[in-house]
């Protein structure tokens, strides 16, 4: 008597191979979604160049100077904190918030380095009285600067936000994306 075998798979090892390959796809689409670190460091300059430039043109249009307060994790009370940026105008009665631009904190993981009319800003050595290193000015000046946004997991990603020499606050890496495909479509 010869007795048949069934070469197939049980209903069970089915289902378990459908959950495991659910579970694999739903981990897969959650990180492709999220982006990870390198698309918040891109958000997070995209923020600042768009703020900056509101600042920038509120300078011009308030007939007030607005400064850019840039507050390194050393000066946080929290240890665990990141950077925090904050714009101010002038006033009478000094620098004072800006309210229309709220603070802006940056999670711990991206650290910035700001070059001040060529000179890199060591914050360490800055007054006890905290003041805008970066200025924008009524008459459309404003101090030079480039900032580098990097993040702490000792990849090469970074980003930078400078000001050009027409005196207009860009993202860099941005700026040279579109200059590529300007040229790749034939418009310069």
């Amino acid at each position: 008597m010869v007795m048949s075998r069934h070469s197939g798979f049980t209903l069970l090892e089915i289902l378990i191979v459908m959950v495991v390959i659910a579970v694999a796809m739903g981990g897969a689409t959650l990180a492709i979604n999220s982006g990870g670190p390198e698309k918040e460091l891109k958000e997070v300059v995209e923020k600042f160049t768009a703020y900056a430039d509101h600042a920038g043109e509120m300078a011009v249009i308030s007939n007030e100077p607005m400064g850019l307060l840039l507050e390194p994790p050393g000066w946080q009370e929290n240890l665990d904190a990141g950077w925090r940026f904050r714009w101010q105008k002038l006033t009478y009665q000094g620098w004072v918030d800006y309210e229309k631009l709220p603070p802006v904190e940056l999670p711990p993981t991206i650290q910035l380095y700001v070059t001040i009319e060529g000179n890199l800003w060591e914050w360490e050595d800055a007054p006890k009285v905290k003041l805008p290193a970066i200025a924008f000015y009524p008459g459309g000046d404003m101090t030079q600067f480039e900032i580098e946004f990097t993040l702490n997991d000792f990849s090469d990603e970074s980003q930078h936000v400078a000001v050009n020499e027409w005196g207009e606050v860009i993202w860099v890496e941005q700026a040279e994306a579109m200059a590529e495909l300007d040229e790749e479509m034939g418009y310069q």
